[in-house]
This record gives C-alpha cells, structure tokens and sequence, in this order.
C-alpha cells in the first residue's frame, strides 16, 4: 500500500496546503511544525515548490470537493497541528471553521464538534506519521538498537505505506509529539501505545526508557500499562505469521 492512497495527488497537495496555512497562520512559526509538515508531505512524495504553483483558489475548489470522511480527517489533521504548539489562536480556528464551511459544516459549537472526533478509531495520516516518529524514538530508547526493534518499525512502517529509511532521517522534538498525541482519540491513542509496545517486546523485554518514553502518554490518558502490554502480546502472539511475511520481505527488498 501507499501512503494516503485514498488521496487524488491534487487532494494531497491541497491537504499539505491547509496544513500549513494553519502552521503558518498565526505568524508564530516553530520549526517542530514545520518538520511535521515537510515529513508529512515528504511521505507523500509532495513538492512543496508544486504546492506554492496551487492557487487559493484552486485549493479552495479541491478542498470543497473531498467527500465528508475524507473532510473530518482532515479536519482532525488540523485540529493536530493546532496543537503542536499547545495553542489554539482565533487565526487557526478561523481557518478550520472556513474549511468545515466549505461542506456546510456548524462550527458555532466548536467543542461539541470536536469532542465528537472522540468516536474515530482510525489513526489519521498524521497520526501515523506521528506514530512512525515516536516507534523511531522507541527503537533508540535504552541506546541499544536491536535487529528484533529495527524490523518491528520497518513492518509498522510498510502496514502504513510509509519508507522506513525517510522515517529514520528524521526527528522531532518528542514533546510536540506527546501534545500531538493528546489530540487523538482515546481509541486511537490506545493503537499507538499498543503500537509502540510491540516494538519494545519485540526482543523479550521492555527497558526503562522504553516504560519512561510512553509513560507520559499513559498517564495523561489514565490507561494501565499491564492490560495494554497484554493486549500488545496478544496481538504479536496471534499475528506472529503475518510479522515475519513482513519481515522477510523487508529483508528481500
């Protein structure tokens, strides 16, 4: 599979347009949402330079013409990027209440609207971006990359359709990911400790940098790390055929 592949490559340019509008918006730039940003669109083979040929007006008639699954990801994705910076400034909402306008969305109840992205299970684009990223940090927890830790992020890296190889060139500040994070769904937030978990018992045992990188994560989401690590177990014990396809053909391609 490929990254978004339920994205037109119009829809793509459009969507990283958005996003960065949001990031760019309030004229308080960091460069941890520029990153995010870069990577998001580097994931997608996007040309930023193919981006800025896009015409307001363009983007406005692509952006109006995504279905209303695809507009309340992306809306989600900006509500993501909103928080990266931990603020939500009048620029930013402006631009997500004219994105939701675009498909007679009522933003007038703002928190009602949002609370109700708690219902999705499924990880937005950008979230699994911010997956991928965290997995990275969790392959480097306790200094010692193992060859079990490497191929679990290669085959979380090849479910998503993402290149490992990109995913590894990057970093972003770990603490923009955390408040990335506190932005998903309770669900979603659970599939990506769980996630993470799989790679750190990936060689039999979980260091305490591994426990204290996604400690901050349990804790804001009050979730038990022993039914979590279960449910994660149980998981690689069920599907252990299916990670080792992935894994061989990683070490094919």
């Amino acid at each position: 599979m490929s990254f978004m592949e339920n994205y037109t490559d119009q829809e793509k340019m459009a969507v990283v347009a958005f996003l960065n509008a949001i990031v760019t918006s309030d004229l308080e730039v960091k460069l941890e949402e520029l990153n995010l940003i870069w990577m998001f669109a580097q994931s997608m083979n996007i040309d930023l330079k193919a981006i800025d040929r896009l015409s307001d007006e363009q983007i406005k008639d692509i952006l109006a013409m995504l279905g209303d699954k695809k507009l309340l990801e992306v809306l989600r994705m900006g509500f993501t990027m909103m928080s990266v910076d931990k603020k939500l400034k009048n620029q930013e909402l402006s631009l997500i209440e004219y994105m939701a306008s675009l498909h007679g969305f009522d933003m007038g109840q703002y928190k009602s609207f949002y609370k109700g992205f708690n219902v999705m299970s499924e990880l937005t684009p950008l979230d699994q971006i911010v997956l991928v990223i965290l997995a990275h940090y969790m392959v480097e927890a306790d200094g010692i990359i193992t060859p079990q830790e490497v191929q679990m992020l290669i085959v979380l890296c090849s479910m998503i359709g993402l290149d490992p190889e990109k995913v590894m060139a990057y970093k972003i500040p770990i603490e923009a990911l955390y408040k990335a994070v506190k932005t998903m769904s309770p669900i979603a937030v659970r599939r990506v400790v769980e996630e993470l978990l799989l790679i750190s018992i990936a060689d039999f045992k979980i260091a305490q940098a591994e426990y204290d990188l996604i400690f901050p994560i349990l804790s804001h989401f009050n979730m038990d790390f022993e039914d979590v690590l279960k449910t994660a177990q149980q998981r690689l014990d069920e599907h252990k055929e299916y990670y080792e396809l992935f894994r061989a053909e990683s070490e094919v391609n």
